[in-house]
């Protein structure tokens, strides 16, 4: 009897291990880890596009492309992509896959609001050299357009070619930095920090360090920096903000983050606004 019902516990573990498998695995890679950077691995393609596909006197639509391939197959591919409207997201994409070199993301975007679009991806590679160690390989890409309606009907283009488009796009530039420094002041306010400690980017502004270095570090520490910093925006701002009541709520509609680092080198803060206008703060330390 004892035997019998060892097979019958048996069997029942192995029908909830097969059903509770994929939710695993899906957990698992709701992640990123960065690892030291493997300078024999690079990326051959990492591209983020932004183009106007149709407009009318009061909608139009555009079309974002993330294409990013690596030099040779790695064990985990992943990209994750944001895209803000006048400082805020809009929306996001991302994908992952295994013993893969490429990834390929699209999304159609409408709007009936003048904007300036910025877009930013973040393109990373999981490397096993062995069972007990790790690389990765990342790069990041952005693109930007500005959205207008011009004579009729909406238009797109990134750079000014007449002067109503020229107007169009200072009127852009302004509301989107005029928000974004209202954030990044009544944030750093709030957090009672001094910004005059601390060298503030704009993450649509993070690019520029692909290839130099952060303020006051070397290149290799710059991305080593760069690649914890991703870790911990995917975790706490891609996939959902904590608010201080503890309730995990969508990133979409909140603002652009700034990353502050300290002038001191030993720390950085990331700071931001939810869609409902309540103040985030997240720290990470410089080792």
């Amino acid at each position: 009897m004892k035997w019998k019902i060892s097979i019958y516990l048996l069997i029942i573990i192995l029908v909830i291990g097969i059903i509770y498998q994929p939710f695993i695995k899906k957990e698992a890679r709701e992640s990123i880890t960065f690892f030291p950077l493997d300078s024999s691995f690079s990326f051959s393609k990492a591209i983020t596009d932004l183009s106007f596909v149709n407009g009318t006197p009061s909608s139009y639509e555009l079309l974002w492309k993330v294409n990013s391939e690596t030099s040779e197959r790695v064990y985990l591919r992943q990209d994750i992509a944001m895209i803000f409207e006048n400082g805020k997201l809009n929306n996001k994409m991302t994908e992952w896959k295994t013993s893969a070199k490429s990834i390929d993301l699209e999304k159609d975007i409408n709007s009936s609001n003048a904007a300036l679009w910025e877009a930013i991806s973040y393109h990373q590679g999981e490397i096993h050299v062995d069972e007990e160690k790790y690389r990765s390989v990342q790069q990041m890409s952005n693109d930007y357009l500005y959205t207008s309606v011009i004579g009729q009907a909406f238009a797109g283009f990134k750079a000014p070619n007449n002067a109503l488009e020229r107007r169009s796009k200072n009127a852009l530039d302004e509301k989107t930095n005029q928000y974004l420094q209202r954030i990044l002041t009544q944030a750093a306010n709030y957090y009672q920090i001094d910004l005059n400690n601390y060298n503030v980017i704009s993450l649509e502004s993070l690019t520029d360090y692909n290839a130099k270095p952060l303020p006051g570090f070397t290149q290799a520490k710059s991305q080593e920096i760069i690649g914890k910093l991703w870790e911990g925006l995917y975790k706490n701002y891609f996939l959902g903000i904590t608010t201080k009541n503890g309730q995990k709520v969508s990133p979409i509609g909140s603002s652009m983050p700034f990353i502050l680092i300290s002038k001191d080198k030993k720390y950085l803060f990331v700071l931001l606004q939810t869609a409902n206008g309540e103040n985030i703060q997240l720290i990470q330390y410089i080792s």
